[in-house]
Parts: structure tokens; sequence; C-alpha cells
């Protein structure tokens, strides 16, 4: 879907299913007009309390936010470039569905 302010399109807002540890993970990612990451928006998700669902909370989503690379990769360690995103500690899997569903988001861009 394209974002409008003041009838001018501003961006896209993109719904994308992932797998996490606990089952699909449905989220929007909001895409200026040149790719940059704007938000990400956790729809639902089946992940453990208090562990896995720590990758859908704000604090892991803004480390995407404001990038614009062609595809994130998933680190343990501190990012050491601008890609690289840190996972969630215990909750490996469900940061790599949100991973996943970014760089599936970004893909859908691209082919817009």
């Amino acid at each position: 879907e394209r974002g409008f302010r003041g009838g001018e399109a501003v961006g896209y807002a993109i719904t994308v299913s992932s797998k996490g540890y606990g089952g699909s993970m449905v989220m929007v990612v909001g895409l200026s007009l040149d790719g940059t990451v704007k938000g990400i928006r956790v729809l639902s998700h089946s992940e453990t309390p208090g562990l896995g669902s720590k990758a859908a909370e704000a604090a892991f989503a803004s480390q995407f936010e404001g990038k614009r690379v062609e595809v994130f990769k998933l680190v343990k360690s501190s990012p050491s470039s601008e890609g690289e995103v840190q996972a969630v500690s215990g909750a490996t899997i469900s940061s790599r569905a949100v991973l996943e569903g970014v760089n599936l988001a970004l893909e859908v861009f691209r082919k817009l």
C-alpha cells in the first residue's frame, strides 16, 4: 500500500508474514520512497511471552529504522555494519522471523 501525505506519495506500508518460534508472525513494514525503513509494527505473533515476544517490541524493531540496505543480517554480538541487526538474547528464532519479514518487505518493494 502506498502512503500519502497531503495528496503526495511518501512511502509504502507492506504487510508480510514470517515463521517465528511459536508460529506465524505478521508485521507491517513502513518504507520511504527510496526504500529506507521508517518503522516496523508486529501485528500478531505466538512467541513465548517475556522472551521471544521481545523481538516484537519497539526496542528490537528500532534497529532497522532509518536504514537503507539491500538485505539485513542477524548477528549475536554488537552490529558492525549498517545492515546488521543484533538478535534478542535467547530469542534468535523470533529475531530472525522479524528480520526475514523486513527482508521480504524490501524484496516486495524492489518489485514495485
